[in-house]
């Protein structure tokens, strides 16, 4: 894994931080999450129907993602 050192404000840094807080992260998790949202193809390169699709939800987390599927698995198959 690579290192990226990046310079930002410290008013900024104080609001990212409580940010990462608030959603159980790291700043160099949302910042590694946010490289991998917009490396991701542009709306105008993804079929019609999805292209209209994009962005209309929130996006979350692969460890929100991971919970939400836990919950459903559960939902369905029952606990283990």
């Amino acid at each position: 894994m690579a290192t990226l050192t990046v310079i930002v404000d410290d008013e900024l840094l104080q609001k990212a931080e409580r940010l990462a807080a608030a959603r159980k992260t790291t700043v160099p998790a949302m910042v590694e999450r946010l490289l991998q949202v917009l490396s991701q193809p542009a709306p105008g390169e993804l079929p019609p129907a999805t292209g209209r699709a994009y962005g209309m939800l929130p996006s979350m987390s692969d460890e929100e993602v991971e919970r939400v599927l836990d919950e459903e698995r559960t939902k369905k198959y029952g606990g283990a």
